[in-house]
């Protein structure tokens, strides 16, 4: 073997060079070191599109995270009020018995009429039919009238709803037909 095979050597008219037992063609070499640069280049081109859309991916589902814990926390904070409602509602209506009690009725209704701006409403079942959703039985009235069976004869306490749940139910004395 020739010390030359193992050596670049460089043409005297520097066109090509020679490298170990060949006559190879600059051009040929610089095009594969080219060609292995652009594939290595490519392949590091396509991690690095891969990553970015696993972080927009990942960007974007926080961002629609986000966006439904801002709702469920307004959903919150809504139920939140209806509960604080209901709680000064409650606190207030021993004050409502004892105004409707006394002779008190002008200012009953005005206090009734704020309160309803929030929700409130009173249930006076009087003649109604007796349901235990709403209504609390307290006692039973004898009557000799068939229609007047399971009806409320009588409303010992007014109940309360608030936002469409009962905060209170009436206590009645319901009709018992003999």
């Amino acid at each position: 073997m020739k010390e030359e095979e193992n050596d670049i050597v460089p043409d005297p008219e520097g066109k090509q060079a020679s490298y170990g037992a060949g006559d190879l063609d600059e051009s040929v070499v610089i095009d594969e070191y080219q060609g292995d640069a652009i594939k290595k280049l490519k392949e590091r081109l396509k991690e690095a599109e891969a990553k970015a859309k696993e972080y927009l991916d990942g960007w974007q589902r926080s961002q629609a995270d986000f966006v439904n814990l801002r709702k469920r926390d307004e959903e919150a904070k809504k139920e939140f009020m209806k509960f604080v409602s209901l709680e000064v509602v409650k606190d207030l209506i021993p004050v409502l018995d004892a105004l409707s009690l006394g002779n008190n009725e002008p200012v009953y209704k005005l206090f009734m009429q704020t309160l309803g701006k929030y929700g409130l409403e009173e249930s006076n079942p009087a003649g109604d039919e007796f349901n235990p959703e709403f209504h609390e039985a307290i006692g039973v009235i004898p009557t000799d009238k068939k229609e007047n069976d399971h009806k409320i004869l009588e409303v010992v306490q007014k109940g309360y709803i608030l936002a469409g749940k009962i905060i209170r139910p009436a206590k009645v004395r319901i009709g018992e037909y003999k």
